[in-house]
């Protein structure tokens, strides 16, 4: 692999994601059509460990709120609602992360054969495209989040491990539809996300330390983290904008035609 090859790839992972076009999907037709998948399993640790960055950077003083917040509920004498707020939201969190947890560890090796599919790929980029289309029905009307909320976007997010289900689009689509407004749907799908890819992000790096890394490979890795870092972060911000202003059905159409021409192809 060399510089600019890494750079394609970081900008690929970056963009795809986060943005409702699902990057696995993206990873199973780019190495079918034109060989830019990496069997590197090191340089994809580094790539996640860069969107995971993206992520804990764009909502960094959420996060603080959610790792202290807790402790101040449970050892502080007095309780702030702030405390009370960010104490739930945790609860939350932790309760949608466990479908993914379970369809992660017991349909692994069926998920892993899902990956060498470009017909299944392709339909299941038309549901995410049908998912897309269908939040223009929603009527997002509440702020907050309910414990059932958080098990139904959760269970999306399990769902959005088949490649070609996107996982913001899943789990932003299904804060919507149970009537969570925009802005908050778009803020609990990408901080449910964190424990998904830093465990994606875990389970590859026990896989990269049994394999030997020399200097030189990590110094054409880290021009595809920064790729992966910066394009992600770009997209959060781009991504959040489009959500709120009800515009997010429109990334519909592109995986429509992503989705059409990957069935196309695999019967060619």
């Amino acid at each position: 692999m060399d510089i600019l090859q890494s750079v394609i790839l970081g900008l690929i992972q970056g963009l795809t994601e986060f943005l409702p076009i699902s990057s696995s999907g993206h990873l199973v037709l780019g190495g079918a059509l034109f060989g830019l998948a990496s069997e590197d399993i090191t340089f994809e640790v580094f790539l996640h460990f860069a969107t995971f960055l993206a992520v804990f950077v764009f909502f960094f003083r959420q996060i603080i709120l959610i790792i202290v917040s807790p402790l101040r509920y449970i050892f502080a004498k007095s309780r702030t609602e702030e405390d009370i707020f960010w104490s739930k939201y945790l609860l939350l969190i932790i309760i949608g992360t466990i479908p993914a947890v379970v369809v992660g560890l017991l349909l692994k090796d069926q998920i892993e054969k899902a990956f060498s599919s470009v017909f299944l790929t392709g339909i299941m980029l038309l549901v995410t495209t049908a998912v897309l289309f269908l939040t223009l029905l929603a009527k997002p009307r509440r702020a907050d989040l309910k414990l059932s909320d958080s098990i139904l976007i959760g269970i999306a997010q399990a769902v959005a491990i088949l490649p070609g289900i996107s996982r913001s689009g899943s789990t932003i689509s299904t804060g919507m539809f149970l009537g969570v407004d925009k802005k908050t749907a778009f803020n609990f799908s990408f901080l449910l996300s964190l424990p998904a890819i830093f465990g994606a992000f875990l389970l590859q790096l026990k896989d990269a330390l049994d394999m030997s890394i020399q200097w030189s490979e990590i110094l054409v890795y880290i021009p595809g983290m920064i790729a992966a870092f910066v394009s992600g972060y770009i997209c959060l911000i781009i991504l959040r904008k489009v959500v709120i202003a009800g515009k997010f059905a429109y990334f519909g159409i592109y995986t429509l035609i992503i989705g059409v021409l990957a069935i196309i192809f695999s019967h060619a």
